[in-house]
C-alpha cells in the first residue's frame, strides 16, 4: 500500500497535478535504499506508456520550475515536458524516450542534457565526480552509458572543465565534427554554435585537440584557437587564467578582435549584435567587462576605449558601427 501511495504520488508530479510540498517524501523513498530508484524509473516508464503531456502540464511544470529557481539551476531538456518536472524537483536526470504510433516502440539511449539559458551559469556534477561549471546559453549532454567505456561528453557553448582522472576510461569531449580527449585535468573549451571558432585553454594536466584532419596535443599554459570555417589552427602561451575569468563574472581580454568580442556578447545575452566595418580595418580591444551589466552599458564600455558607435535597429537589433 505505500508503495501504490508513492506511484500515486510520483504519477502526480509526471502529469505537473502537484507543487513541490512533497518532494521530500519522494526524495527519501529514493535514497532509503539503491532498488527504490529502479522502482521511480519503472513507474516513470510506465506513466509514458499511458499519459501524453497536456499544454496544462507543460505549464504546470513551469510554474514548479519557476518555484524552484532560487538554486539557479540549469534547464533540463525536456521530453515533451513531461518527466522532467520530476527530475528538476529531485535533482535527477531522468532518460528519455518517444514511440512511434507506426512501428513497434523503441527506447532511444538515455540521454542526459543540462541546459542554461543566457546571462545564467551553473555547476554540473558527472557521475564519476568530474564537475563541469557551464557558462550562459550552454548545453552540455551524456549518455546513460556514461561510465561503461568511455567517457563522453557532448558540450555546445562554454565549459570548464574539473576531470576526474581515470586512465581505464577516457574523458572525451565533442564539438561538433571536434573533439578534446582529456587525461586528467582543467581546461576551459569555448563552442558556441553561433561563432566560427572553437577555442581550449589548458590551466593543468594535458589534453588532445582532434578531427577528421588533425591532432594537435597541448600543454599547461596554451591556449588552443580553431577556425571552423577556414580550419585554420592556432596554439600558443598565453593568459590562460583569463579564459576561465567568466566563472567570476567577468570578460577578460588582453587583445581580442572587435567583431569576436561582439559576437561572444551575442551568445552569451542571447541579442542579435551587428558590427559594421567603415573601411577603417579590423579592431583589435584590450577590455575587463561585468557581464552582469546590461548590453548597452557593455557597448558604452566598450565606446570608451575604441572608436564606435552604437544604435539600436528598427528590429531591436544592437548595431555597432567603427568610426
Amino acid at each position: 500500500m505505500m508503495n501504490e501511495s508513492l506511484k500515486r504520488l510520483c504519477y502526480n508530479y509526471f502529469s505537473g497535478r502537484k507543487d513541490d510540498s512533497a518532494a521530500g517524501e519522494i526524495r527519501r523513498f529514493i535514497h532509503e535504499k539503491p532498488e527504490n530508484l529502479a522502482t521511480f524509473r519503472q513507474w516513470e516508464n510506465q506513466w509514458k506508456q499511458t499519459e501524453i503531456p497536456s499544454l496544462a502540464q507543460v505549464r504546470a511544470f513551469k510554474r514548479i520550475r519557476t518555484r524552484i529557481s532560487a538554486r539557479k539551476a540549469a534547464r533540463v531538456s525536456l521530453w515533451a515536458a513531461s518527466v522532467a518536472a520530476a527530475a528538476a524537483l529531485l535533482l535527477i536526470l531522468l532518460p528519455t524516450g518517444r514511440k512511434d504510433s507506426s512501428s513497434p516502440a523503441v527506447q532511444e539511449p538515455n540521454i542526459f542534457t543540462v541546459e542554461t539559458r543566457y546571462c545564467e551559469q551553473t555547476k554540473v556534477v558527472l557521475p564519476d565526480s568530474t564537475i563541469v561549471w557551464l557558462n550562459a546559453a550552454s548545453r552540455l549532454s551524456y549518455s546513460g552509458d556514461y561510465m561503461k567505456g568511455e567517457r563522453t561528453v557532448t558540450l555546445e557553448g562554454e565549459g570548464y572543465f574539473d576531470v576526474r582522472h581515470n586512465p581505464a576510461q577516457p574523458f572525451i569531449v565533442r564539438m561538433g565534427a571536434n573533439d578534446i580527449t582529456v587525461y586528467g585535468t582543467k581546461f576551459n573549451v569555448t563552442a558556441y554554435p553561433s561563432e566560427a571558432k572553437v577555442e581550449a585553454a589548458l590551466l593543468e594536466g594535458s589534453i588532445a585537440f582532434s578531427n577528421s584532419t588533425i591532432r594537435v596535443e597541448m600543454q599547461p599554459g596554451e591556449i588552443l584557437s580553431y577556425d571552423t570555417s577556414d580550419e585554420k589552427l592556432v596554439k600558443y602561451a598565453g593568459d590562460v587564467k583569463s579564459r576561465v575569468s567568466w566563472l567570476g563574472g567577468t570578460l577578460v581580454y588582453s587583445a581580442i578582435d572587435l567583431g569576436e568580442l561582439l559576437g561572444r556578447i551575442s551568445s552569451i545575452y542571447g541579442e542579435r549584435i551587428t558590427c559594421v566595418n567603415s573601411g577603417k580595418g579590423s579592431r583589435s580591444v584590450s577590455i575587463i567587462l561585468n557581464i552582469k551589466e546590461s548590453i548597452p552599458n557593455i557597448l558604452d564600455a566598450i565606446s570608451y576605449i575604441c572608436p564606435v558607435k552604437w544604435t539600436v535597429g528598427e528590429s531591436g537589433e544592437y548595431i555597432v558601427e567603427t568610426i
